[in-house]
Protein backbone atom coordinates (compact mmCIF):
# COMPACT_ATOMS: atom_id res chain seq x y z
CA UNK A 1 0.00 0.00 0.00
CA UNK A 2 1.21 3.51 -0.81
CA UNK A 3 1.17 5.63 2.36
CA UNK A 4 2.44 8.91 0.86
CA UNK A 5 1.96 10.01 -2.73
CA UNK A 6 3.20 13.43 -3.81
CA UNK A 7 2.73 14.83 -7.31
CA UNK A 8 4.18 18.03 -8.78
CA UNK A 9 4.45 19.73 -5.40
CA UNK A 10 5.35 23.42 -5.62
CA UNK A 11 5.94 25.85 -2.76
CA UNK A 12 6.59 29.55 -3.38
CA UNK A 13 7.16 32.00 -0.56
CA UNK A 14 5.88 35.47 -1.45
CA UNK A 15 8.02 38.59 -1.25
CA UNK A 16 9.52 41.35 -3.31
CA UNK A 17 11.45 38.54 -4.96
CA UNK A 18 9.37 35.33 -4.51
CA UNK A 19 11.32 32.29 -3.30
CA UNK A 20 10.60 29.03 -5.11
CA UNK A 21 11.39 26.47 -2.40
CA UNK A 22 9.87 23.40 -4.11
CA UNK A 23 9.84 23.21 -7.90
CA UNK A 24 7.57 20.27 -8.73
CA UNK A 25 8.42 17.34 -6.47
CA UNK A 26 6.89 13.89 -7.07
CA UNK A 27 7.50 10.61 -5.21
CA UNK A 28 5.81 7.78 -3.31
CA UNK A 29 6.51 6.13 0.05
CA UNK A 30 5.08 2.71 0.86
CA UNK A 31 3.48 1.78 4.15
CA UNK A 32 6.18 0.60 6.57
CA UNK A 33 9.07 2.31 4.77
CA UNK A 34 11.80 4.25 6.60
CA UNK A 35 12.89 7.05 4.28
CA UNK A 36 15.34 9.93 4.69
CA UNK A 37 15.20 13.31 2.97
CA UNK A 38 18.74 14.55 2.47
CA UNK A 39 20.48 17.47 0.77
CA UNK A 40 22.33 20.67 1.47
CA UNK A 41 20.91 23.43 3.64
CA UNK A 42 18.32 25.29 1.56
CA UNK A 43 17.59 22.30 -0.69
CA UNK A 44 13.93 22.18 0.43
CA UNK A 45 14.03 19.27 2.89
CA UNK A 46 12.24 20.88 5.82
CA UNK A 47 9.89 22.78 3.51
CA UNK A 48 8.82 19.49 1.94
CA UNK A 49 8.36 17.85 5.33
CA UNK A 50 6.19 20.73 6.51
CA UNK A 51 3.92 20.36 3.47
CA UNK A 52 3.59 16.61 4.00
CA UNK A 53 2.95 17.05 7.71
CA UNK A 54 0.21 19.60 6.98
CA UNK A 55 2.08 22.25 8.94
CA UNK A 56 2.06 24.44 5.83
CA UNK A 57 0.16 24.52 2.56
CA UNK A 58 1.85 24.12 -0.84
CA UNK A 59 1.31 26.55 -3.69
CA UNK A 60 0.44 23.78 -6.11
CA UNK A 61 0.42 20.01 -6.50
CA UNK A 62 -1.22 17.13 -4.65
CA UNK A 63 -0.56 15.13 -1.47
CA UNK A 64 -2.22 11.80 -0.69
CA UNK A 65 -1.70 10.49 2.85
CA UNK A 66 -3.11 7.08 3.73
CA UNK A 67 -5.33 7.42 0.60
CA UNK A 68 -6.73 10.79 1.76
CA UNK A 69 -6.49 13.82 -0.50
CA UNK A 70 -5.38 15.99 2.41
CA UNK A 71 -5.18 19.25 0.47
CA UNK A 72 -8.92 19.10 -0.17
CA UNK A 73 -9.67 19.14 3.57
CA UNK A 74 -10.81 22.25 5.39
CA UNK A 75 -8.57 23.83 8.03
CA UNK A 76 -10.43 22.11 10.86
CA UNK A 77 -10.41 18.77 9.00
CA UNK A 78 -6.64 19.05 8.45
CA UNK A 79 -6.12 19.77 12.16
CA UNK A 80 -8.14 16.69 13.06
CA UNK A 81 -6.26 14.61 10.48
CA UNK A 82 -2.90 15.71 11.93
CA UNK A 83 -3.95 14.71 15.44
CA UNK A 84 -5.36 11.36 14.39
CA UNK A 85 -2.94 10.19 11.71
CA UNK A 86 0.42 11.98 11.98
CA UNK A 87 3.23 12.13 14.51
CA UNK A 88 6.03 14.71 14.72
CA UNK A 89 9.54 14.89 16.15
CA UNK A 90 11.53 18.13 15.82
CA UNK A 91 15.01 19.43 16.66
CA UNK A 92 13.69 21.01 19.84
CA UNK A 93 12.11 18.50 22.19
CA UNK A 94 9.26 20.89 23.13
CA UNK A 95 8.50 19.07 26.37
CA UNK A 96 6.41 20.74 29.07
CA UNK A 97 8.87 21.53 31.86
CA UNK A 98 6.29 21.11 34.64
CA UNK A 99 5.27 17.65 33.41
CA UNK A 100 7.04 14.34 34.05
CA UNK A 101 8.04 12.19 31.09
CA UNK A 102 4.89 10.11 31.61
CA UNK A 103 2.68 13.21 31.68
CA UNK A 104 4.35 14.67 28.58
CA UNK A 105 3.78 11.48 26.60
CA UNK A 106 0.19 10.89 27.73
CA UNK A 107 -0.96 14.51 27.45
CA UNK A 108 -1.92 14.55 23.70
CA UNK A 109 -4.08 11.45 24.10
CA UNK A 110 -5.62 12.61 27.37
CA UNK A 111 -6.50 15.92 25.75
CA UNK A 112 -8.55 14.01 23.17
CA UNK A 113 -10.35 11.97 25.85
CA UNK A 114 -8.39 8.70 25.74
CA UNK A 115 -8.92 6.94 29.07
CA UNK A 116 -6.09 4.51 28.34
CA UNK A 117 -3.53 7.24 27.67
CA UNK A 118 -1.45 6.60 30.79
CA UNK A 119 -1.12 2.86 30.16
CA UNK A 120 -0.09 3.43 26.55
CA UNK A 121 2.36 6.16 27.60
CA UNK A 122 4.00 3.75 30.06
CA UNK A 123 4.31 1.15 27.30
CA UNK A 124 5.85 3.65 24.88
CA UNK A 125 8.36 4.93 27.44
CA UNK A 126 9.37 1.33 28.07
CA UNK A 127 9.66 0.82 24.31
CA UNK A 128 12.07 3.78 23.97
CA UNK A 129 14.15 2.57 26.92
CA UNK A 130 12.96 5.02 29.57
CA UNK A 131 10.94 2.79 31.88
CA UNK A 132 13.02 3.88 34.88
CA UNK A 133 12.81 7.57 33.96
CA UNK A 134 9.10 8.07 33.40
CA UNK A 135 8.61 9.95 36.69
CA UNK A 136 11.48 12.33 35.94
CA UNK A 137 11.10 15.90 34.68
CA UNK A 138 12.78 17.21 31.49
CA UNK A 139 15.44 19.15 33.41
CA UNK A 140 16.46 15.88 35.06
CA UNK A 141 17.17 14.24 31.70
CA UNK A 142 19.87 14.43 29.06
CA UNK A 143 19.12 15.80 25.59
CA UNK A 144 19.01 12.29 24.16
CA UNK A 145 16.56 11.14 26.83
CA UNK A 146 14.34 14.16 26.23
CA UNK A 147 14.26 13.39 22.52
CA UNK A 148 13.25 9.81 23.28
CA UNK A 149 10.39 11.17 25.39
CA UNK A 150 9.41 13.34 22.42
CA UNK A 151 9.46 10.27 20.16
CA UNK A 152 7.26 8.34 22.58
CA UNK A 153 4.87 11.31 22.68
CA UNK A 154 4.72 11.37 18.86
CA UNK A 155 3.47 7.77 18.89
CA UNK A 156 0.76 8.14 21.54
CA UNK A 157 -2.09 8.46 19.01
CA UNK A 158 -0.90 5.57 16.80
CA UNK A 159 0.10 7.72 13.81
CA UNK A 160 0.10 6.33 10.30
CA UNK A 161 3.23 8.37 9.52
CA UNK A 162 5.96 9.67 11.80
CA UNK A 163 7.73 12.81 10.55
CA UNK A 164 11.09 13.79 12.07
CA UNK A 165 12.82 17.08 11.18
CA UNK A 166 16.55 17.00 12.00
CA UNK A 167 15.82 15.07 15.23
CA UNK A 168 19.49 14.67 16.17
CA UNK A 169 20.73 18.16 15.24
CA UNK A 170 21.18 19.12 18.92
CA UNK A 171 22.63 15.80 20.06
CA UNK A 172 26.13 14.35 20.33
CA UNK A 173 27.24 11.41 18.20
CA UNK A 174 26.37 8.69 20.73
CA UNK A 175 22.91 10.10 21.43
CA UNK A 176 22.29 10.53 17.69
CA UNK A 177 23.08 6.86 17.09
CA UNK A 178 20.68 5.85 19.86
CA UNK A 179 17.90 7.93 18.30
CA UNK A 180 18.36 6.49 14.80
CA UNK A 181 18.59 2.95 16.12
CA UNK A 182 15.35 3.64 17.96
CA UNK A 183 13.69 4.84 14.75
CA UNK A 184 14.96 1.66 13.10
CA UNK A 185 13.45 -0.42 15.91
CA UNK A 186 10.09 1.34 15.63
CA UNK A 187 10.11 0.80 11.89
CA UNK A 188 10.90 -2.91 12.14
CA UNK A 189 8.86 -3.87 15.21
CA UNK A 190 5.83 -1.59 14.81
CA UNK A 191 5.98 -1.38 11.00
CA UNK A 192 5.92 2.38 11.53
CA UNK A 193 6.21 4.48 8.37
CA UNK A 194 8.90 7.10 9.04
CA UNK A 195 10.10 10.08 7.01
CA UNK A 196 13.10 11.85 8.51
CA UNK A 197 15.04 14.93 7.43
CA UNK A 198 18.75 14.67 8.18
CA UNK A 199 21.95 16.26 6.90
CA UNK A 200 24.33 13.58 8.24
CA UNK A 201 25.55 11.20 5.49
CA UNK A 202 26.19 8.40 8.02
CA UNK A 203 22.46 8.24 8.80
CA UNK A 204 21.89 6.57 5.43
CA UNK A 205 22.77 3.20 6.94
CA UNK A 206 19.63 3.20 9.09
CA UNK A 207 17.01 3.83 6.41
CA UNK A 208 15.47 1.86 3.55
CA UNK A 209 15.80 4.66 1.03
CA UNK A 210 17.21 8.17 0.63
CA UNK A 211 15.54 10.92 -1.40
CA UNK A 212 18.13 13.57 -2.28
CA UNK A 213 16.90 17.13 -2.80
CA UNK A 214 18.75 19.95 -4.53
CA UNK A 215 17.36 23.43 -5.17
CA UNK A 216 13.79 22.31 -4.55
CA UNK A 217 13.95 19.28 -6.87
CA UNK A 218 14.60 15.58 -6.38
CA UNK A 219 18.18 15.07 -7.52
CA UNK A 220 18.19 11.29 -7.15
CA UNK A 221 17.17 8.38 -4.90
CA UNK A 222 19.24 5.60 -3.43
Amino acid sequence: MIMIKVKNLVKTYPGEVPTLALRGVSFEIAEGEFVALMGRSGSGKSTLLHQLGLLDMPTNGSIMLNKFDVLSLTDSERTKFRLQHLGYVFQEYALIAEFTALENVSFPAMASGDNNAKDRAEHLLDLVGLKERMRHYPNEMSGGEQQRVAIARSLINNPKVLFADEPTANLDTVSSEIIFKLFQKLNKELKQTILVVTHEPEDKKYVDRVIWLKDGLIENEE
